[in-house]
């Protein structure tokens, strides 16, 4: 296939049901591609460099939290979160009485962060400006959202993860009392190894994307893990089921999991029940990854679990997709019927991290994931190298032990140059260049694939030494 044929077409890791969803690029990509990204990401000083940047509890590096803001409620408690659940209360406390900040949009536009004070008037402020937990103005590197999409909407994540290291939670009560629990106690009742990953990838064979996902993540990050001592596991081809994945959860009881699947985007014409099964990973047979059975066959407390799925994370409305291929594409009636179910979180990580034994850390993609973002197409360069060897294996697994969120940090810094060539390729459009179209497209297609992945749990958390 030519670069021009790869050019306009698009797979991704979605299953609908009876097929991969797919497409070609629609009469409105042009339009698409043309529409303004993300702002760049930071540029950190070299003072802050200086700094220990993996101790969050070093007042100029700093943890707060992010809630929804809330009319009714008085500055003073605001400033306290006397509105956030109880366990949240309990994890501000136990971490110095950290900062509270709120979310409210329209000074989100801008990445600005509202904080309230019991001495003073509220200020919004950019997280660009005074940082740690020193005075009125700082804003803390690490950063935990509480609060659902809806809440507090995925696009601000992303936002703030160019500025900051950032997470989630988006649990019940009970779910959140058993997260902070665990996270303040340190994982009590772990079985975590960090010296045995799993690395499970289904593979469904040429042209299918999960084969070029299987060569792309799985078996580097395998080889990366073989050459320096560890003891890995990587189940594929014939065990690319299920059971062989639950039986290898439970044999090895692993720090780091990492799955490499289709993610679940079907019944289309069934909301409720999209939703309910939303990015879930399916195996070489295209079973569904059922949750019980996995929490039955494995202790998840404490471990970090990388899940490249479309919608492994979640969902969001509208898509950022949307206008990139044709609507009567699988790939366009897809995104379409996604967005239909609204922003969420996807139930496995909910479920995993509010778990009677809560996971740690989830780190997934909101919407689905593409083969540009895996080879590039105009080169046929591979390009998942910042994620598998920079991010997840030589920054998650060295000796220090990074926070997940520093640890992922490196990953966003590409979206700086991304978001450059998008800016170019604009102005290139406007001066009639030729195939400027097509590198805006691609620009953006890949800012926006690396901004849709996220933490889901504490950024603060960290494999075990």
């Amino acid at each position: 296939m030519s670069a021009d044929n790869e050019l306009a077409s698009l797979l991704s890791n979605a299953w609908c049901g009876d097929a991969v969803a797919s497409g070609v690029c629609s009469e409105h990509a042009t339009a698409w591609a043309l529409r303004g990204a993300m702002s760049s990401p930071r540029q950190l000083s070299g003072a802050a460099q200086a700094l220990d940047l993996a101790q969050w509890q070093d007042p100029r590096v700093g943890w707060g939290v992010v809630l929804p803001d809330r009319d009714g409620l008085g500055d003073a408690d605001k400033a306290v979160a006397a509105d956030a659940p109880a366990a949240i209360r309990r994890l501000i406390a136990a971490r110095g009485n950290a900062p509270v900040f709120r979310y409210r949009p329209e000074i989100a536009k801008d990445g600005r962060l509202q904080r309230y004070y019991p001495h003073r008037g509220p200020a919004s402020l950019r997280l660009s400006g005074t940082r740690g937990t020193v005075g009125d103005a700082a804003v803390p590197r690490y950063l935990l959202i509480v609060g659902s999409p809806e809440q507090i909407p995925w696009r601000f994540q992303y936002r703030l993860q160019t500025d900051a290291y950032v997470g989630r939670l988006d649990l019940d009560e009970a779910g959140l009392e058993r997260y902070v629990d665990a996270l303040l106690n340190d994982w009590p009742g772990h079985q975590r190894d960090v010296d045995a990953p799993l690395l499970w990838a289904v593979d469904h064979g040429h042209p299918d994307i999960t084969f070029l996902m299987r060569k792309t993540i799985a078996e580097t990050l395998f080889k990366a893990f073989d050459a320096d001592g560890f003891h890995p596991l990587l189940l594929t081809g014939a065990q690319g089921r299920l059971e062989d994945f639950y039986a290898g959860l439970k044999q090895r009881q692993p720090a780091f999991v990492l799955s490499s699947s289709h993610g679940a985007t079907f019944p289309l014409h069934d909301l409720i029940q999209l939703k309910a099964q939303l990015g879930a990973m399916l195996d070489v047979d295209h079973a569904l990854l059922d949750i019980g059975a996995l929490l039955r066959a494995w202790n998840p407390t404490g471990a970090i679990w990388y899940a490249h799925a479309c919608c492994s994370a979640g969902a969001d409305r509208p898509s950022t997709f949307q206008g990139l291929v044709d609507e009567q594409s699988s790939l366009g009636r897809m995104l379409a019927a996604v967005a239909g179910i609204g922003p969420c979180t996807a139930p496995l990580p909910r479920a995993l991290l509010g778990s009677e034994r809560p996971l740690a850390a989830f780190v997934g993609h909101v919407e689905p994931t593409f083969d540009w973002t895996l080879r590039d197409p105009d080169t046929g360069q591979r390009m998942t190298d910042a994620l598998i060897v920079d991010t997840l294996y030589t920054a998650l697994h060295s000796a220090q032990r990074p926070p997940i969120g520093l640890a992922m940090d490196g990953y966003y810094d590409a979206v700086a140059g991304l978001l450059l060539d998008h800016i170019e390729a604009i102005e290139a459009f406007n001066n009639h260049e030729h195939d400027a179209e097509t590198r805006a497209r691609k620009a953006k297609l890949l800012a926006m694939d690396r901004l849709a992945m996220v933490v889901l749990g504490d950024p603060t958390v960290r494999l075990p030494v």
